[in-house]
């Protein structure tokens, strides 16, 4: 299956659901509510003019801001293997190493985002 099948999309959305929360640790409950909360949360932290000097390419200042752990998401060799692995993209059980995972894991979650909030601005 391929990452940006339907199915995987889907996927990594309700994962997003499941990850973000609002201040008062309560999870959404909806997707664009999420994406909104998690995009808001990732400028705050890492759009400062050092950070946007450091990483200029915004999915990496992103990769670099879930390193820092916000919310629920997965930050462990064992946590996004197994994510990865119940999406069903890698049907050849090819082995990756943890930097190649997490990048994938962290784009996932990126492009799912944005394609969210793109979608709910039109």
């Amino acid at each position: 299956m391929k990452s940006n099948s339907k199915q995987v999309r889907e996927l990594i959305k309700q994962h997003i659901l499941d990850c973000v929360y609002n201040d008062a640790e309560q999870t959404y409950n909806t997707i664009e509510e999420a994406c909104k909360r998690l995009h808001n949360e990732f400028n705050r932290v890492a759009n400062y003019p050092n950070n946007l000097q450091r990483f200029p390419n915004n999915q990496d200042r992103f990769s670099d801001y879930l390193k820092g752990i916000p919310f629920n998401f997965e930050y462990n060799y064992e946590g996004i293997e197994t994510f990865l692995k119940g999406l069903g993209i890698n049907p050849n059980n090819k082995e990756y190493d943890y930097d190649q995972q997490e990048k994938q894991y962290h784009y996932l979650i990126y492009s799912t985002m944005i394609g969210v909030l793109n979608k709910s601005a039109k």
